[in-house]
């Protein structure tokens, strides 16, 4: 849940989240329940209640930006996922590391219709930048402790 101070947690209220009816604003989800997508302990992808959302701050902000053209707005201490299921703060995060996905391509595959290379096994940082202070948003997702964000990267919750 959010927490104020060092060590908070939470994402913009702007931030899209993916959930069993499509992205929804993070501001959209307190008192609503939703269904959010999130890795299952076994790996694959499943949907798990979003509950308990409440708001926090304003706390240090940092957007991270993907190479996919994407960008979070989280708080500084919110974790991300790098590629293998390594927990990082998004403070941590560097231009380089691989995050974590919801789908990749197998290796070697191109889609035939791509104009330019595809990346195959993760969205790539491309930037990590201070971003003020400002409220989030954070909740409890049951089971896993995590969601994907519209963006197309896991975080927790």
């Amino acid at each position: 849940m959010a927490e104020h101070g060092a060590g908070a947690r939470g994402l913009a209220a702007g931030c899209m989240i993916e959930s069993a009816e499509g992205p929804v604003a993070m501001g959209d989800t307190p008192g609503k329940g939703f269904a959010v997508m999130t890795r299952l302990p076994s790996g694959g992808l499943g949907f798990r209640q979003l509950i308990k959302v409440t708001s926090a701050g304003p706390v240090p902000l940092v957007r991270v930006v993907l190479d996919s053209g994407h960008s979070v707005l989280a708080a500084a201490d919110h974790p991300f996922y790098r590629h293998g299921m390594e927990r990082v703060a998004a403070r941590q995060l560097c231009a380089g590391d691989l995050l974590e996905t919801a789908f990749h391509y197998r290796e070697g595959y191109t889609p035939p219709d791509a104009v330019a290379p595809v990346p195959t096994c993760a969205i790539a940082v491309r930037s990590v930048e201070p971003a003020g202070d400002g409220e989030v948003l954070s909740g409890v997702v049951r089971d896993t402790h995590a969601l994907f964000v519209t963006a197309g990267v896991l975080c927790g919750e």
